[in-house]
This record gives structure tokens, C-alpha cells and sequence, in this order.
């Protein structure tokens, strides 16, 4: 019943946008005229490209930084690695509209206002915690004896990281960037006080059109944001198998 719960309205969703008439939830044939209008919405198409465009930036930011802080945890002292790690790790457990409001606060104490750069700057706030959760697990199960013969035959500090630490971290690395890039596409609460003209988001854009009612372009776009979720998840679960094997 609880799988039913959860699921069954995504497969409602999904067959509903497919519908041919003009009401979301009331099934005039099956179609793809709605599909059609989806892909030739300047709006809808200006709103994927501001997510895409912050998702990818975000994930490439987060990513970067997550890694350095893995690769040179092991040189701070206990409590400073624990300091840092719950920092880094508070985003998770700061509820998102504190977060939104504390951002917006910050960014107007700099001067600046809401727009993508400061919308790509809170997104790698909290999309760094997720990327650090892969990138420890693959760490910890990791042979330290490994970089220790490394640099007993005399690598660099360099050469350990790049050709010995990188290609064993990189299942880590790259579920890490999925699951950040996923959760910065999503964001709906955060994004909500840092957008503006020019820079509104995918979920900010949906949210609008359901304040003017329901009409089956928006289970189009949930049904791709579905699929574009499945896909990662995927891609994820076989990174994790590959790693495990």
C-alpha cells in the first residue's frame, strides 16, 4: 500500500500526459500535442536552460571542492576535520527555508541581488554534502597501504593523487556529481528567494503555471523530469555496483 502510495500517482501523471484534451486529469484520447508544445515553449525551453545552465555549474563547483576537501582531510587534526565536516555537512540538516532566507540576507549584505550568480552560489552551498557522501564511502574503502608504497617508491604528492587517488575515487566522484546535479535541477525552496527575471529555474516556472491551473503541459514536463531521475538513478546504482565489485 505505502509502494502504491508513492508510485501510483507518478504512473497517473506520466499515462495523463499523454492526454489529447485540455484538461489535466480528464482523459480525451491519447496524444502528443501537449509533448509538442512543450519542446516549442520559449518559456518552458528558457527555464530548463537557467536550471541546466545552474545544475551544471553547481555540479561542477561542488564536485571540485568536495574532492579537495576528501583528499586533504587526513591532514587536519581530529577536531578540525570534524569541525569542517559538520560545516560542510549542515546544509543537509538546515531546513530550506532558512537556508533561502539566510542566503538572500548574505548576498544583499554583499551588495548584489537575486539572480543566477547568486543562485549558482547557493546551489553549491548544499549541493557540496552531497557529493562529499559517495566520495567518503569510496575513501573509507580504500587501502592506505596503497599511497604508502606510492610514496615510498618515491611519487610525488602529485602523482599519488593523479594517477593513484583520482581513478580509484572516480565511481565516488561521479555518483557524487549525479546526485548533486539531480538535487539542483529539483531545488524549488532555496532557488524561490534567489531567482529573478531572466533567471527563473525549471521548478520556479512549473510552480507559476500550477498557480494558474493544472493543464496537461505540466504532466509532460513532470514526466521528463521523471525520466531525467530514473536515468540518474540508474547511472548511479551501476556506478555503485561497479565500485562494489
Amino acid at each position: 500500500m505505502v509502494m502504491a502510495f508513492l508510485y501510483l500517482p507518478m504512473l497517473i501523471v506520466v499515462v495523463y500526459s499523454f492526454n489529447g484534451g485540455n484538461q489535466a486529469l480528464l482523459w480525451k484520447g491519447f496524444s502528443l500535442r501537449w509533448y509538442a508544445q512543450v519542446f516549442t515553449s520559449e518559456a518552458i525551453i528558457d527555464a530548463t536552460l537557467v536550471s541546466l545552465k545552474v545544475a551544471v555549474i553547481a555540479t561542477v563547483v561542488s564536485t571540485v571542492l568536495a574532492l579537495a576537501f576528501v583528499l586533504s582531510a587526513e591532514k587536519l587534526s581530529r577536531a578540525g576535520n570534524t569541525m569542517a565536516s559538520l560545516l560542510l555537512d549542515a546544509p543537509i540538516v538546515i531546513p530550506e527555508i532558512v537556508m533561502g532566507v539566510a542566503t538572500l540576507s548574505f548576498i544583499r549584505l554583499l551588495g548584489m541581488s537575486p539572480g543566477f550568480w547568486p543562485l549558482v552560489f547557493a546551489h553549491v552551498t548544499f549541493c557540496i554534502p552531497f557529493v562529499l557522501m559517495p566520495l567518503r564511502a569510496r575513501l573509507q574503502n580504500l587501502d592506505p597501504a596503497i599511497t604508502e608504497a606510492a610514496a615510498d617508491l618515491g611519487a610525488s604528492n602529485a602523482t599519488i593523487i593523479a594517477r593513484i587517488q583520482l581513478p580509484l575515487l572516480m565511481p565516488g566522484i561521479l555518483s557524487g556529481a549525479l546526485m548533486a546535479f539531480v538535487t539542483s535541477l529539483d531545488d524549488f525552496m532555496i532557488s524561490n528567494f534567489l531567482t529573478s527575471a531572466g533567471s527563473t529555474t525549471l521548478p520556479i516556472y512549473i510552480f507559476g503555471l500550477i498557480r494558474k491551473g493544472i493543464n496537461p503541459s505540466l504532466n509532460v514536463v513532470a514526466t521528463l523530469l521523471l525520466m531525467l531521475a530514473i536515468v540518474i538513478a540508474v547511472g548511479t546504482s551501476l556506478m555503485q555496483r561497479k565500485e562494489d565489485a
